[in-house]
């Protein structure tokens, strides 16, 4: 019988957008270590030039080698058994990520505004976005008869990219835009403190998050 894959994950040491990865990684039980390319000295070692990179290394010696944490995070999701196997029903946990993502990309895009009236306005865009962002995770928890989970009795891939979410706005994106830590406490309700909670408590992942404060203690203080 052939022996589990092995990882090597390329990331900044910073939470960023691959913290989705990383708890995928965790959640999967896989054997996996981080490196922390030095940057830009090693940016044309990696492909097309960016972080993150995933590289899989089989036990027959060939290896794939993936870049783009879109791509990264559906791998992962799919072989981990995180995603569905419908279509339809895994089409529904990737909407969900790909809406978080685009306000994570918004907040990280703000600097880029050289009129403050530019950047305000982002901003009421991003807040109206987040606030229908939770609005949508509301309704599908609320969907679920299971209240520890958004889909289902167990944990899925859209489990661990809403935790990365509320993770990186309530800790990460206050570098990008100060304040936005407090907005986020704000917009979180006790329906979804619990259910990130439930999150942490997962055994697969305690070995990672034990590496920073709890984000649900982080969001009820």
């Amino acid at each position: 019988m052939s022996s589990k894959p092995s990882y090597v994950f390329r990331y900044f040491n910073l939470i960023g957008r691959a913290e989705t990865c990383r708890l995928l990684l965790a959640a999967g039980n896989a054997n996996w270590v981080e490196e922390h390319p030095e940057w830009p000295q090693d940016k044309e070692q990696q492909p097309f030039g960016r972080l993150p990179v995933l590289i899989e290394k089989s036990s027959d010696g060939s290896e794939l080698v993936l870049s783009e944490s879109f791509t990264i995070e559906r791998y992962l999701g799919r072989i981990f058994d995180l995603l569905p196997t419908d279509p339809k029903a895994s089409a529904l946990q990737e909407q969900m990520a790909d809406r978080q993502a685009d306000i994570i990309d918004a907040c990280a895009a703000l600097p880029k505004f050289s009129l403050e009236k530019d950047k305000e306005m982002s901003k009421a865009g991003i807040e109206d976005l987040f606030t229908r962002v939770v609005k949508s995770h509301m309704e599908i928890l609320s969907a679920n008869s299971c209240k520890t989970h958004l889909f289902g009795d167990k944990l899925s891939f859209a489990d661990i990219t809403l935790y990365a979410f509320y993770k990186i706005m309530g800790m990460y994106m206050e570098c990008y835009w100060k304040g936005i830590s407090a907005i986020t406490k704000a917009k979180v309700t006790p329906e979804i403190l619990a259910l990130l909670a439930s999150i942490e408590a997962e055994p697969l992942l305690e070995s990672h998050l034990s590496k920073c404060e709890s984000l649900v203690t982080q969001l009820s203080n």
